[in-house]
């Protein structure tokens, strides 16, 4: 078996808490129809400058999908070792445009609550701008989260390789 020292093991149990981390958001948006069909309306926000149609949905189909690409692929490399800073640096260019998502809907979940409030009643303005500020606060939150784990991940994609996962067991 191999001796590893602390440093080796905390690398270790980083890199584990990163891989599940993107692996899970890969099962979040990517394990059913719904759920992708909500993520890619969720990525369309990244081309709003085009006007809705074929070329928007077209766009926002290739970066889902990439986006699903590089956070699977990145997690395996990291969690295996094979290539860390490979897996970061594919980490690295799926959570900018995370970060990107994350402001603009903090920012639309407020614009669409005024919209809202256009057509409904008095008594249900309050709640209305409830949720337009649990939402806004979600994505806040989801975006520091995401600066975090850019972080991170600039870390692992600039540090010495360490051991891979596979030599552990040597």
């Amino acid at each position: 078996m191999f001796a590893m020292d602390l440093n080796e093991i905390g690398m270790l149990i980083l890199r584990l808490a990163v891989a599940y981390i993107y692996l899970h958001g890969v099962f979040m948006i990517g394990s059913t129809k719904s759920r992708r069909a909500i993520a890619l309306g969720r990525t369309s926000i990244l081309f709003r400058s085009i006007e809705s149609g074929k070329y928007n949905h077209l766009f926002s189909k290739f970066a889902f999908y990439s986006a699903l690409f590089l956070m699977s692929s990145g997690s395996l490399l990291i969690l295996t070792g094979i290539s860390i800073k490979l897996g970061a640096l594919m980490l690295i260019i799926f959570t900018i445009p995370a970060i990107i998502v994350h402001k603009r809907e903090s920012i639309k979940s407020h614009t669409l609550s005024e919209k809202i409030k256009k057509y409904s009643n008095a008594e249900t303005h309050d709640d209305i701008q409830m949720l337009a500020n649990f939402s806004h606060a979600g994505h806040r939150s989801s975006g520091n989260k995401n600066y975090m784990l850019l972080a991170v991940n600039i870390y692992l994609y600039l540090m010495d390789n360490s051991i891979s996962f596979f030599e552990i067991f040597k």
